[in-house]
């Protein structure tokens, strides 16, 4: 069969693509294969030992960053040895099966990361990246994934990602479970971020590692473990939250209509949005449009307690086949059901204590205003002094035919800070 210029020009171009894709898959198997034989004596796996037991409670990865054996890590792997150490202590496992015993020295909660000291560790160290690599460039996440050894798993740096509160890198490649506080190198081999967490489908996410090149720098100026480290957690959530909710408040919140209300839009970068109606069943007994905003870079605390949640929800409700007594029913029922948006034991909080009252809520003139009944709680963190858990909830209560219901859930949130946010949510979301 004869080959024509035309087709014969587009196989040409076909085998040089095969030949380019080939070439750059080679290229990154290779730097796989180098930084895998490079570093895998600096990469450890972290293990939470069970004390009565002798068993694995825990186990995750860290890595070596200095010549006096300290570790990073995450905070999530090594937390419940942190808050139970009578139950449980840290170890470590090196690629040379070398075991031994880990102090913990410091942490930062917010960033989710943990350091860890061993003295009697003979590995090699990991260089920190002192910049962020271009988008774009290949990068290599290396872990203990699943128990099953040390891993290494390509993928690739997207930058920070710009829709969360806390900075997170975006990293294309699939960290599984036993990856956390493994270090993702750049193909020279430093560490570009900390291992911390996936979405799935090669959707991961990396603690940046300047978070790791400051708390290395506070530990270092403290010249010493930490004493307290409950009163140093405190600190960290206290300070976060200051900083937080000074920058929320002093935005101008944007709004968008919800029914006949005005609701508080997409708050960027410390909330994502969605919503929903059932405006298209026909065998809806009423109208029904919601709308829920949430922060997703929470403050992991414990396995049971989060902190730093951001949540507010919106509903506008109106009767249709239901007669006015049947509406409130179900309008009280939906009252009812609100639950704090954020995770967290009897043994981390106390319990909510709440004021209602009725409230006069609308525009200046007579005609606008709305009569709401609004409940306002809070418990306090046990071992956090001046932190508490908010619960905001207010429906309007003067119309039989329709009503418009708000909520808010701040956890961890300081006093000050929990009723200037209330005062600015009422006075922006409302029914017009």
């Amino acid at each position: 069969m004869a080959i024509d210029k035309t087709t014969g020009r587009a196989i040409t171009f076909l085998l040089g693509l095969l030949l380019c894709w080939h070439s750059s898959g080679f290229s990154q198997n290779e730097n796989a294969r180098t930084l895998f034989a490079e570093n895998k004596t600096a990469i450890l796996q972290i293990r939470v030992i069970d004390v009565t037991s002798g068993s694995k409670s825990v186990i995750g990865s860290g890595f070596v960053i200095n010549a006096e054996g300290l570790i990073a890590t995450n905070y999530h792997v090594i937390q419940i040895a942190a808050s139970k150490p009578e139950q449980y202590r840290i170890e470590y496992l090196s690629a040379a099966d070398q075991t031994g015993e880990l102090q913990l020295v410091d942490v930062d909660v917010v960033n989710d990361l943990a350091l860890v000291r061993a003295t009697d560790l003979e590995a090699e160290t990991l260089p920190l990246a002192l910049a962020e690599p271009p988008i774009g460039v290949p990068v290599f996440a290396l872990g203990n994934p699943l128990d099953l050894g040390l891993t290494v798993v390509p993928g690739t740096y997207n930058g920070i990602n710009l829709s969360s509160y806390h900075p997170r890198v975006h990293f294309t490649g699939s960290l599984n479970s036993g990856m956390s506080g493994g270090p993702t190198l750049s193909e020279s081999g430093q560490v570009i971020g900390i291992n911390v967490s996936t979405a799935g489908n090669q959707v991961s996410f990396l603690v940046p590692v300047t978070a790791l090149h400051k708390l290395i720098a506070e530990y270092q100026g403290r010249a010493g473990s930490v004493g307290d480290m409950t009163q140093r957690i405190g600190q960290q959530l206290l300070a976060d939250q200051e900083q937080k909710f000074a920058h929320m408040l002093a935005l101008d919140w944007p709004t968008m209509p919800l029914g006949q209300a005005q609701v508080i839009d997409e708050l960027k970068p410390f909330v994502k949005c969605w919503g929903g109606s059932n405006s298209s069943s026909e065998k809806a007994q009423f109208l029904s449009a919601d709308r829920t905003c949430r922060s997703e870079d929470n403050i992991y605390l414990s396995s049971e307690f989060n902190s730093g949640t951001i949540e507010y929800q919106f509903f506008w409700l109106e009767a249709d086949k239901l007669n006015a007594l049947q509406f409130y029913a179900y309008y009280q029922r939906l009252f009812a059901d609100f639950v704090p948006g954020n995770t967290a034991d009897e043994e981390d909080v106390g319990d909510f204590k709440c004021d209602d009252q009725f409230v006069i809520a609308g525009n200046n003139s007579a005609a606008d205003k709305r009569k709401t009944k609004a409940i306002f709680c809070a418990r306090a963190y046990k071992d956090y002094p001046q932190l508490y858990d908010v619960l905001f909830l207010q429906g309007t209560v003067d119309n039989s035919r329709a009503a418009f219901l708000s909520h808010f859930t701040l956890a961890g949130v300081s006093r000050e800070n929990a009723k200037a946010f209330a005062r600015k949510f009422m006075g922006v979301a409302k029914w017009q």
